[in-house]
């Protein structure tokens, strides 16, 4: 058997080489005419090794540096280095998205005579990239999603609308309460009286520290909501210093009915309930004697 060294000048045994790279490789002089090409390469682009010799490079491979400035051999002569990156090929069957490598190609003096250009088909490469990014998209939106739901669960929490009493609807706060939480804790009281259909209501600030202006409109949009609905609203447990920044702020509470502790409200409310209770049969016979004339 030959030693290796016999084949170094066999033209036939360099293409074997050539060929035994499974990316693909092609040679170009400095007019980008095609050298030397393997199938791996020409199988790119549909064609055999045979079909591309002696043809421009830039008229075999359709990518959109080709034929310009930023054409990679033009690059890495003109550096007189390595010149590497990723691009996208265009075929008959569609695209590739192929990553490359140019460097200048020299003599045996050191002149540069062409160049030599390697590049692999990375398209399964970037479409699991893109399927992974994407699923780390909607993983995060999912995050967010869930994240979103569990704060609307704990701001669910910590303004809870309680039936004290039939017909008596409770709505304590406690802490901060920003605009936010003042428009949630609005909602989520009108719906319960849609659903109770309660004639009362009772707010309670006790556990708020302090109250700005928008917080202030929010609870007298609350109490004029409420009363909207068919439901009359009780404001308890304002304390002084928050007594104080509505005096400051301006803010008039002068139609909403106000008692110091939410006991007092509650008692407030049951006795208006039996009073209501009491004159129910007389406005029922008024009401059906007048039906009658």
């Amino acid at each position: 058997m030959n030693e290796l060294k016999d084949y170094q000048s066999d033209e036939g045994f360099l293409f074997e080489i050539v060929n035994a790279v499974p990316s693909g490789i092609f040679v170009t002089d400095l007019e980008h005419n095609i050298l030397i090409i393997n199938k791996a390469a020409a199988e790119m682009v549909g064609l055999t090794p045979g079909q591309c010799f002696d043809r421009k490079c830039f008229d075999i491979f359709n990518t959109a540096m080709c034929g310009t400035d930023q054409c990679t051999c033009k690059v890495a002569i003109k550096n007189n280095r390595v010149n590497q990156g990723q691009t996208t090929l265009h075929i008959d069957k569609g695209e590739l998205a192929i990553e490359y490598a140019s460097r200048p190609l020299r003599n045996h003096e050191g002149k540069i005579i062409g160049c030599v250009e390697h590049f692999i088909d990375i398209s399964a490469r970037v479409a699991q990239e893109e399927l992974i990014l994407k699923q780390q998209e909607e993983l995060l939106q999912k995050r967010e999603e869930d994240i979103h739901h569990l704060q609307e669960e704990i701001l669910e929490l910590s303004t809870p609308v309680v039936e004290v009493w039939e017909g008596v609807l409770a709505l304590p706060l406690i802490g901060t309460l920003d605009s936010h939480r003042a428009r949630s804790a609005m909602e989520l009281l009108l719906d319960a009286i849609e659903r109770t259909r309660s004639p009362f209501v009772i707010i309670d600030i006790t556990g708020v520290p302090t109250v700005d202006t928008e917080v202030a409109n929010h609870l007298l949009q609350t109490v004029d909501a409420v009363r909207l609905m068919g439901s009359e609203a009780v404001l308890t447990g304002v304390s002084t210093h928050i007594a104080l920044t509505m005096a400051h702020l301006g803010v008039e509470l002068g139609t909403i009915k106000v008692r110091s502790r939410m006991a007092d409200a509650l008692h407030l409310a049951i006795s208006e309930l039996h009073r209501r209770k009491a004159e129910a049969p007389l406005t029922e016979l008024i009401l059906r004697d007048a039906a009658k004339e």
